[in-house]
């Protein structure tokens, strides 16, 4: 065999090694079993299972577009009879940026209105999702709150996809709301459905529903929509307490028998909601305080009870 053949031949040898090497990157690189590549998991909750489970989009073209798509995303919410993560009705509720591989996240102030269950399946799903864009390594959660700003550092190992959140402590329920009537005579109700409560914090849910309901027709809306309900819990010995943001003072504008009516509103959801056979008083506290005098109700450190007169149908006993 000539020399000039054997050049030919290696030369062959070694364009067909190449094409090998650049046919086995592409097969690895451009195939996989769940056809991954290009795609972005966004994660939601789905509440049978009682973890998180992932919706696949397509992940921007543009590196510095990738982000802003990933929370467009996460903030329209599922495809599928997954629940989304993302509080109703807020767009501008977080505004980003990369730094050093993190992504500084800069949450406003209605991240404090998650009841604490919700909100650590909305940081679990913000997180993982985020992480699946390539080059984010970390998500720094910056949220404002009274006393600043609060930051918090999630990565792939202090966030975990267990079965955390048990679908038993969340369940369909109806519930009896209490509305002063258009009127201003006297208080009517409104029965609400909703799906997927959370147990734990269910009375915090409840008065969630009171203070949105009352756009609804027919209502004259008395509490103060920027109300923040800080927490409800139960002291067996002595009642319960409804303890709500300094905005539901502050931001208050009616006369003291319409302020009177509005705690009547929320102790009559209160207790006739309430899950229980033993007859308890609803105490307010305002930022965890308690206050003597609520704009001209003077008994308002005094726990409260259903009050049938405060109703639009009541109607006088006649004495025999």
């Amino acid at each position: 065999m000539s020399k000039r053949k054997k050049i030919i031949i290696a030369l062959a040898s070694v364009a067909l090694v190449i094409a090998c090497f650049v046919a086995a990157y592409f097969i690895m690189n451009y195939t996989s079993d769940d056809d991954t590549r290009g795609r972005l998991a966004v994660y939601f909750y789905k509440p049978s299972a009682g973890k998180l489970e992932a919706e696949f989009r397509v992940l921007h073209p543009e590196q510095h577009l990738q982000v802003q798509s990933a929370v467009h995303d996460l903030a329209t919410g599922p495809n599928t009879a997954l629940s989304g993560v993302w509080p109703a009705g807020l767009r501008d509720f977080v505004d980003t940026h990369v730094d050093q591989n993190i992504l500084v996240a800069n949450f406003s102030e209605a991240y404090n209105d998650f009841s604490p269950l919700d909100e650590v399946i909305f940081r679990s799903a913000f997180t993982l999702t985020m992480l699946g864009i390539p080059n984010i390594d970390g998500v720094l959660f910056r949220v404002k709150n009274e006393n600043g700003t609060e930051e918090f550092l999630e990565t792939a190992t202090t966030i975990t996809n267990n079965p955390f959140i048990s679908p038993a402590r969340r369940t369909a329920e109806n519930f009896t709301l209490f509305f002063l009537d258009e009127t201003g005579e006297g208080l009517v109700t409104m029965l609400s459905n909703a799906e997927y409560v959370n147990v734990h914090a269910r009375a915090q849910y409840i008065l969630s529903l009171l203070i949105e309901g009352q756009n609804a027709p027919g209502i004259f809306p008395l509490i103060p929509p920027e109300t923040r309900v800080r927490d409800v819990f139960v002291e067996p010995d002595s009642g319960i307490y409804v303890n709500l943001s300094s905005e539901f003072h502050s931001r208050f504008g009616g006369t003291p028998a319409q302020a009177r009516m509005m705690i009547q509103s929320i102790t009559h959801t209160i207790l006739e909601n309430e899950r229980s056979n033993v007859q308890r008083r609803v105490f307010f506290l305002i930022d965890s305080e308690r206050w003597d005098d609520f704009h001209g109700v003077s008994d308002f450190n005094l726990g409260f009870t259903i009050d049938k007169t405060m109703m639009l149908d009541y109607e006088e006993e006649d004495e025999e």
